[in-house]
């Protein structure tokens, strides 16, 4: 028996290490270093900055530029495949390469700077195009050779996100998401405050989500979203919604959902994967020199990609990821505990604090140790006086009764004295000391202060993982009261909390 579960545990034990290996590798070969999209088709993986899209035939390797956005101004907002033809969206129209390298042709231009900013581009099976620009949304019929702008509601919506779910489309667009098809369209889901009361057409009149929606993502029977405020999910074809479990998941800001196997997001805060038997979250931190992950992509080799503001990285994951978060040495604290893992420590956000404040211990050892250099210096005195008795006398010679003027008599001196007592002691000591012991109150009231509003906070992120809000009110006011104890922190240590989250 003991035998037996020796085994067992070694089994454990060898499979932790080889998940432990399956860490995010850095792709090289790519200039710049924020990349913002990452689409892979038939083992041709694209990936795209802000300026440039990059194209490599052999999996990461080498990389080459095939297109750039030129002009001021101008930028990729989203790259996508349909056949053997590649889209790019762009502040200045959507262009199209027939083989992903060159010939690149701008098939879509609109009138104005708000129609030619295309933020999305979809393709239904019935070979319809779509576009989604920030005037509203396009349609074209004949490949991209003319369009025609919707004359419903979405063709004055700002169109973020196009997808398909069954027979119906949905539009993400600034205040919702819209189901129909045409000019006949329908706001199921509101992310606007302002128009809950007057929007009579609106299926679900709770605002689940207080932000606009940054993607969509139709898998089987079910319809997800990844806003600012977290994931959400229908499952009756968009007429009613419900909030996705968010235990786990540190970062409300969801950029990108994927399935492979298992569901994966990505957000400002790193990439998680969800178990489908604990209802939670877990994070993929471990080789990503980024935590804000914008895009995610999986290849035919069961590889996932991620685009992140540092870099391009790639790894391999499987069901075992989830059973051996349950059955490895690590505890669920640790898990739990290693998704802060990319913020900084209690000790570098106090001295941060004491920087900030000006009241580091060794500011006061600096006085001391100037007080006693200052007895090796002297005291200086300079004398100047100026003689002037003897400036107008009578003439002593020939002409006694003629007053003469004499010579004007200066003399100086300067004058050096030492207090080698000062060596032993000064007086400016008892100065220093008082304000040593004022210092030192200061610094323990910040250090409190710090510590307290520290792990508040972190107690506030760890039980929305063991108890998430239910209601949009409560998501609301615990967001900003860890939004309001962030910028506490930032506060006392001259913002320097918030730009460490950020590295």
């Amino acid at each position: 028996m003991k035998r037996a579960v020796s085994l067992l545990v070694l089994s454990f034990f060898i499979v932790g290490i080889a998940v432990a290996s399956e860490v995010w590798q850095p792709v090289s070969g790519i200039k710049e270093s924020d990349i913002k999209e990452v689409i892979i088709e038939e083992g041709v993986i694209y990936a795209s900055s802000e300026k440039r899209l990059y194209r490599s035939e052999d999996y990461g390797e080498t990389w080459r530029v095939v297109f750039s956005a030129r002009g001021d101004g101008n930028i990729i907002s989203f790259i996508s495949i349909s056949e053997q033809d590649l889209f790019v969206c762009t502040e200045k129209g959507v262009f199209r390469s027939s083989d992903g390298r060159s010939a690149w042709k701008r098939i879509f231009k609109g009138i104005g700077t708000e129609e030619n900013g295309a933020q999305h581009i979809a393709f239904s099976q019935d070979g319809i195009i779509y576009i989604g620009t920030k005037a509203g949304l396009f349609l074209s019929n004949d490949n991209g050779a003319t369009w025609e702008k919707d004359s419903g509601e979405a063709g004055n919506l700002s169109v973020r996100w196009i997808t398909f779910h069954g027979k119906d489309i949905f539009l993400a667009a600034e205040k919702g998401v819209y189901k129909g098809a045409r000019d006949r369209w329908k706001r199921v889901l509101v992310t606007s405050m302002e128009d809950v009361e007057y929007d009579s057409d609106t299926v679900d009149t709770a605002v689940i989500a207080e932000k606009p929606v940054n993607s969509m993502m139709s898998e089987q029977n079910s319809l997800f979203i990844a806003t600012d405020t977290g994931i959400f999910v229908s499952e009756d074809g968009g007429d009613s919604w419900k909030s996705f479990p968010s235990g786990g998941l540190i970062s409300q800001k969801v950029n990108r959902l994927l399935y492979k196997d298992n569901l994966f997001a990505a957000t400002d805060n790193g990439i998680f994967i969800f178990s489908d038997k604990d209802k939670a979250w877990r994070a993929l931190y471990k080789g990503v020199a980024g935590d804000k992950a914008n895009s995610i992509a999986s290849d035919n080799k069961g590889n996932i990609w991620v685009a992140t503001n540092k870099g391009l990285y790639r790894s391999r994951f499987n069901n075992n990821v989830i059973s051996v978060a349950r059955n490895d040495k690590g505890s669920e604290e640790e898990n739990i505990l290693g998704q802060f893992a990319h913020e900084p420590s209690i000790r570098d956000v106090q001295e941060a604090a004491i920087d900030y404040a000006e009241v580091h211990p060794d500011k006061i050892k600096k006085w001391r140790e100037d007080a006693r250099r200052k007895a090796l210096l002297p005291d200086v005195s300079l004398g100047l006086d100026r003689y002037v008795t003897d400036l107008y006398h009578w003439d002593a010679g020939q002409n006694p009764d003629v007053l003469q003027t004499g010579d004007d008599v200066i003399t100086w001196d300067v004058t050096m004295s030492w207090d080698l007592g000062d060596l032993i002691w000064s007086t400016d000591q008892t100065s220093i000391d008082t304000r040593s012991r004022l210092m030192v109150q200061l610094r323990d009231d910040i250090l409190d202060e710090v510590t307290r509003t520290y792990f508040e906070r972190r107690r506030l992120l760890i039980e929305k993982h063991f108890s998430p809000p239910s209601t949009a009110r409560e998501k609301i006011e615990k967001r900003l009261r860890i939004d309001e104890l962030t910028a506490d922190l930032d506060a006392m240590t001259g913002g320097q909390f918030s730009k460490d989250l950020d590295k």
